[in-house]
């Protein structure tokens, strides 16, 4: 019998402009700050045993950014760390920002 093990963590802080997506949404990732405008939500990390693909465990990392509403990771190292028998990857989660909706306001 074999057992895997792949766990993530994220914030317990939700905001109440993004409600949780479903894992397995999808997730934009950048290595570095997002080139695009977003509102950051907050760290997201995953722990996965050896045993488990990296894009396994960056999975389990994207579907932390789901659950705190995100749909951008960012801060994403190239590898992941490691701690004791883990490999560890950590990053934040944002959320795009939409522009604001237009107005039509009568000109005089």
């Amino acid at each position: 019998m074999s057992l895997v093990s792949c766990g993530g963590t994220s914030a317990n802080v939700l905001d109440a402009r993004y409600p949780a997506r479903a894992e397995g949404c999808t997730v934009k990732l950048f290595h570095d700050a997002p080139t695009l405008p977003t509102d950051n939500i907050g760290p997201v990390h995953a722990r996965c045993g050896f045993d488990v693909s990296e894009t396994d465990c960056l999975r389990t990392l994207e579907d932390q950014v789901c659950k705190l509403g995100g749909d951008v990771v960012w801060g994403v190292p190239d590898k992941p760390g490691t701690f004791g028998d883990k490999n560890v990857w950590e990053a934040r989660a944002a959320h795009t920002k939409t522009a604001p909706a237009a107005t039509s306001e009568p000109t005089y």
